[in-house]
């Protein structure tokens, strides 16, 4: 199945400064997901599953509105 959606991977990061969590390996730690996963999410070499979803959704304290902005960005390309 084709990917429609990607990670908007700059406002991922815009919302972890925002909670003052400016490296992965904090992120990691205060949400529970593994760094090597995060790289990946970052790197966008895969889309986060939706535990992790809901993991960075608590840990970066999104609303629905910013959550869906940043995990259901509309693919418009193909790489």
């Amino acid at each position: 199945m084709a990917r429609i959606y990607k990670t908007d991977i700059i406002e991922l990061k815009k919302a972890m400064i925002d909670v003052g969590l400016d490296k992965l390996v904090n992120l990691s730690e205060v949400s529970g997901i593994d760094r090597n996963t995060l790289s990946k999410i970052i790197n966008e070499e895969v889309q986060p599953s939706s535990s992790v979803m809901d993991k960075l959704v608590v840990t970066l304290k999104l609303t629905p509105e910013k959550a869906g902005q940043i995990f259901f960005n509309p693919l418009l390309r193909n790489k």
